[in-house]
């Protein structure tokens, strides 16, 4: 099982290439410079589809623990690891494509300070010049499913969106295509990161 695909054509896809239920290394490009992150695929970070009522025992139940983060409206779960955490892949997967689950996503660590992050289903892009912004997001709609969350308030030729089908690392691998555009200065997948030790 490799990350699931986001919703844009196989010839635009950068797949980053890891097991639901094995840590890994995995290096990409994001906004110009090179990026290594570990995967913990038995911490997962899941959102809700607004309405979905089922709690998280009722709809996992090979989670071991569970913790809401309301003000970010997320929510964390952890298994042992190995079958426990393939399983609760095949269960993510079937709750994302029944339309329960926004976006699901491994915890991610940064090697060096050992900092954990979240991948959300947001990437931030900046365009190399002005143009017609209605335009442009309809082109990344179309090729890579993704929808304006906001506008910059201070650059005009940036904004944020939202990749549709994030699951796994959906959002790196749309980010690095979004950024490989040679129209576009950047594109980087936006992260909630755990405040410094």
């Amino acid at each position: 099982m490799t990350a699931c695909a986001g919703s844009w054509p196989m010839a635009a896809r950068a797949k980053i290439r890891w097991r639901y239920w094995r840590s890994a290394t995995i290096r990409f490009r994001q906004a110009g410079r090179r990026v290594s992150l570990e995967v913990l695929p038995h911490l997962v970070a899941l959102r809700w589809e607004r309405g979905s009522s089922m709690s998280v025992a009722e709809a996992l139940p090979e989670a071991e623990r569970s913790r809401a983060l309301r003000a970010l409206e997320l929510t964390l779960v952890e298994v042992r690891g190995g079958q426990a955490a393939r399983r609760l892949w095949q269960r993510l997967e079937e709750l994302h494509s029944a339309g329960r689950l926004r976006f699901a996503t491994p915890l991610l660590r940064e090697p060096v300070s050992g900092l954990r992050q979240i991948l959300t289903d947001e990437i931030t892009v900046r365009w190399k010049q002005a143009g017609d912004m209605a335009a442009r997001l309809e082109a990344l709609r179309r090729e890579f499913g993704l929808a304006l969350v906001r506008r910059s308030t201070f650059v005009e030729r940036q904004c944020v969106v939202r990749l549709e089908k994030a699951f796994g690392l959906a959002t790196l691998e749309a980010a690095q295509a979004v950024d490989g555009k040679p129209e576009i200065d950047f594109a980087a997948a936006n992260f909630i990161s755990e405040a410094g030790r």
